[in-house]
């Protein structure tokens, strides 16, 4: 069905995104292992249902699944699941850089709108440092990633609006996630605002990436009508 991504796939996503949220505050593991990655598989599934370009759409597959490597990770009560959480996630954020590359253009005015997430970026890990331990290097390392990453969401030609809103939410989430691991001792209200945070992110990143946004719109607006009339 041509229409299926959208008639189907994107509201399963939002609903199990506003599902796992409302759960959140009163599950635990292994249920949050289960629930937590769904999101990010039925964008994966989205992904693979839409017409873009063959490159494209293995990219944002890889990209997607490493974040979803990520997110099953962080639930598991291990040692090592924080440190392979960090790797999952850096290999996301190289396959985001590679898919921006594909679509940028360097222009003065973009490194400007830029310097804000830069200072923030810095202000934001003088702040943790302390808190860090013997995490530091390796947080350190990430955030250079990901601050590369929205650097280059800086500079894409088109959807650039999307990409922008996309990746600064994502480095929002990651500043409130550490936070609440090294700093507020996982609160479960912060936790919430987290997968919040970041499940916006991947979504208006997906659109961006397979330049889905007036399909997507018009579904929805159909769909919200369709339930009004109901």
């Amino acid at each position: 069905m041509p229409g299926q991504p959208f008639k189907i796939t994107i509201p399963l996503t939002l609903l199990s995104i506003i599902l796992y949220l409302g759960l959140l505050s009163f599950i635990q593991y292994p249920l949050t292992t289960i629930l937590k990655p769904i999101p990010i598989a039925l964008l994966m599934l989205f992904t693979l249902q839409v017409n873009c370009s063959k490159q494209v759409k293995t990219l944002l597959l890889f990209a997607l699944g490493f974040s979803l490597l990520g997110d099953v990770f962080l639930t598991l009560p291990i040692k090592i699941a924080l440190h392979v959480g960090i790797l999952a996630f850096m290999a996301t954020h190289c396959t985001y850089i590679w898919l921006f590359l594909k679509n940028i253009c360097f222009r003065g005015k973009n490194l400007l709108s830029f310097l804000p997430i830069l200072v923030f970026v810095l202000v934001s890990f003088y702040f943790l440092s302390p808190y860090l331990g013997e995490m530091e290097k390796p947080v350190a390392v990430y955030l250079c990633l990901l601050t590369l990453m929205v650097f280059c969401a800086f500079q894409v030609k088109q959807q650039s609006l999307l990409t922008r809103n996309g990746a600064c939410l994502f480095l929002l989430s990651d500043f409130v996630l550490s936070l609440n691991l090294f700093v507020l001792a996982n609160n479960t209200p912060t936790a919430v605002l987290i997968m919040f945070l970041y499940y916006t992110a991947q979504f208006l990143l997906v659109v961006s990436i397979t330049q889905t946004k007036e399909k997507i719109l018009l579904e929805l607006h159909s769909l919200f009508r369709g339930l009004k009339l109901a």
